[in-house]
């Protein structure tokens, strides 16, 4: 009988271990859509490493979109925009980026050359098919 309780012992301590590990397991696939602000890129994610939200004005920044892949739930003609604006006016654009789109299209990088805007917030919006998909407010130092 004691073999038999080990047995069941052993088995419902497996299972939960078993589902956490297959079920719950980030593979790696985007979420949602996102956009990242940093100062480098890990060439093999291509993702930002360490992401910013304060950002030192007179360095390079990088700029990097990441986006979730909707295809059997969307058309395939998505179209992105990315807009940045200070917070205050956020009516005035300072700069749109159209992102090239095809079937293969995850991700986008782009960089901002030091000093060509003042400190102070600002904030990217990136629109999938003219619907807001994502903000991200940061801080120009």
């Amino acid at each position: 009988m004691s073999k038999c309780k080990r047995f069941l012992v052993l088995f419902i301590v497996l299972i939960p271990i078993a589902f956490f590990f297959f079920v719950l397991k980030d593979d790696g696939e985007i979420k949602r859509d996102n956009i990242e602000i940093g100062y480098k890129t890990n060439d093999e994610s291509q993702r930002i490493i360490d992401p910013q939200n304060k950002v030192d004005r007179n360095k390079e920044i990088i700029v990097s979109t990441h986006f979730k892949d909707n295809s059997e739930k969307e058309k395939q003609n998505k179209k992105f925009v990315l807009k940045l604006a200070n917070i205050r006016d956020k009516s005035n654009v300072l700069m749109e980026e159209t992102i090239p789109n095809d079937e293969a299209t995850s991700g986008y990088e782009f960089k901002i050359s030091p000093g060509k805007l003042s400190a102070g917030k600002y904030q990217f919006s990136l629109y999938r098919d003219n619907n807001l998909s994502i903000r991200k407010v940061f801080t120009f130092k």
